[in-house]
């Protein structure tokens, strides 16, 4: 027997750093639509959540986790409240555990750099990235902002969704000519983060009765699930498998 792992690829709730944010349409009763979710994702009866905050805030999310027990407060607009929160009190979690890294990720060309460049000297490039990538994305995120948090859920969830969301990140690697990689230093940057992702994710595993859920960004989940499948330690569970 081994312990599993489910990694719930999300959309953000609230302010976002991602390549594709949304502004939600569909607004309407928005705790009842992540109880929803939560009531899906309990089925899966999780003993640890594994939430994407860094290391630096447990102290601080926890706190704010055991408000939450103690009255059942108005959450704050993010996944890691509104979901996180109401799941691990109804799974009876008595920890949040954040499991992110960001580190030095000032060190390394902006997003936003890495699209100006190749707008301004690959444009052939920048064209097939956005036409293949960046707007078909920003469209689904409109749809997404039109359904519900469980609906938009299972859809960030589907293995086309996933792999798409994961491509973009291989054309990046091909911005630059010659001996210029203009983009693999925050791609280096990328993989680390998800590997540590995994790392943390990993170390939560104990016992094999353990079945952690990870609550994460819709872009990590191709490369976490590969790295918890490649490792052999633990089952990774389709999250589609409770959502729908």
């Amino acid at each position: 027997m081994k312990p599993e792992v489910m990694i719930v690829g999300v959309y953000h709730l609230g302010e976002t750093s991602d390549l594709i944010s949304m502004e939600r349409e569909n607004n309407n009763d928005l705790q009842l639509q992540a109880k929803e979710v939560v009531d899906a994702l309990n089925r899966f009866n999780p003993t640890k959540l594994a939430v994407e905050a860094e290391w630096e805030v447990q102290s601080k999310l926890n706190e704010s986790y055991r408000k939450y027990q103690l009255d059942d407060s108005n959450p704050t607009k993010n996944e890691i409240q509104m979901i996180g929160f109401p799941l691990a009190k109804k799974a009876g979690i008595s920890e949040v555990s954040c499991v992110d890294w960001r580190g030095d990720d000032n060190e390394s060309a902006p997003i936003d750099d890495i699209f100006q460049y190749a707008k301004e000297y690959e444009p052939e490039r920048y064209k097939e990235i956005m036409t293949t990538y960046m707007e078909p994305m920003q469209r689904e995120m409109g749809e997404l902002s039109k359904l519900t948090i469980l609906e938009g859920y299972k859809r960030v969830n589907e293995a086309e969704t996933v792999k798409k969301a994961h491509q973009i990140y291989m054309e990046f690697a091909m911005i630059g000519k010659e001996k210029e990689y203009y983009a693999m230093d925050w791609l280096t940057w990328w993989y680390k983060r998800n590997l540590i992702l995994y790392t943390n994710v990993r170390r939560l595993l104990s016992t094999p009765q353990d079945r952690v859920l990870l609550l994460i960004g819709g872009a990590h989940v191709h490369l976490i699930k590969q790295f918890l499948e490649e490792s052999g330690v633990c089952t990774v569970v389709d999250a589609n498998e409770y959502l729908n």
